[in-house]
């Protein structure tokens, strides 16, 4: 009776993940999803504040996160959230035990408007490169259908208007 109900415990306690290659529109979406009631943690601003990473790489300048810090502050943020609407992680090394996932999306789009994005927000060329192959190599769609499984994983194409894009996410949103 008590794995029962810590079982229950568990499945109550989900979020949804919104993650992609950088640049695949993931803060702009999560943005709006704000304006429409989500509670949203920014991945890489957890990380920065909370100091949740290894060390800052001056060649790819990035930080390296801690997975183990990572993953221990969102599963308390996680089994703390209470509001209605599922708890949104935005980030592309969000990389929870399934059991924290109700769901996963995926933001996708073309590698030309992905390497326009990245020069515009004035990225290292090191780091524009090592992203536009991770987008063509499907690096994170492959780790999330590895880790979450084909049923809980969608794809969701951020290439054409915001608009478009953000009705799209809604739509899964809302079929999950």
């Amino acid at each position: 009776m008590l794995l029962f109900f810590y079982q229950l415990l568990i499945l109550m306690c989900r979020a949804t993940i919104i993650t992609g290659t950088p640049g695949t529109g993931k803060t702009t979406l999560t943005k709006l999803l704000e304006k429409e009631g989500y509670s949203v943690l920014e991945v890489g601003k957890v990380v920065k504040e909370e100091e949740l990473y290894d060390f800052f790489d001056e060649n790819m300048k990035s930080y390296v996160v801690d997975d183990s810090k990572l993953n221990d502050y969102l599963i308390q943020k996680i089994k703390n959230h209470s509001a209605d609407l599922p708890l949104i992680i935005e980030g592309h090394v969000a990389r929870l035990p399934p059991a924290y996932v109700s769901h996963c999306i995926v933001l996708r789009c073309s590698v030309l408007n992905l390497r326009q994005r990245l020069v515009v927000r004035d990225y290292a060329e090191p780091k524009i490169d090592e992203n536009v192959e991770a987008e063509i190599m499907e690096i994170i769609l492959t780790d999330m259908l590895h880790l979450y499984g084909e049923e809980n994983v969608t794809v969701v194409s951020t290439d054409g208007a915001i608009e478009d894009s953000f009705e799209r996410l809604m739509s899964v949103l809302r079929a999950k």
